[in-house]
């Protein structure tokens, strides 16, 4: 969803949940956001997955705040994924030549 005042206000006058990314176009929120204590905040929940060739573990923290520069917002939650790439299979070794005599 756009992160966008007027969508929050309709879906809130209809008592629907909802959900928004914060970007750089919401400076005040996202430094609101930026301010929380989140290295106080206990982590909800971390899983590790690997596929393609990486390894990669993902971070949530939820917290709840009364009051947010977003309308009904009461809910900050911040993720974050650490990729790990795997390391390149060597390529296979060449058997040695016997040097002639």
């Amino acid at each position: 969803m756009h992160t966008q005042r007027e969508h929050a206000d309709y879906l809130l006058s209809r008592a629907a949940p909802y959900i928004v990314i914060v970007k750089g176009n919401q400076k005040k929120l996202r430094r609101q956001l930026k301010s929380l204590p989140w290295k106080d905040i206990p982590l909800q929940d971390r899983t590790n997955s690997v596929g393609h060739g990486r390894s990669e573990i993902r971070r949530i923290k939820v917290v709840t705040v009364n009051y947010l520069l977003f309308p009904g917002a009461r809910r900050p939650s911040r993720s974050n994924a650490a990729t790990l790439t795997a390391r390149p299979a060597r390529p296979p070794s060449r058997p040695s030549t016997p040097s002639p005599a």
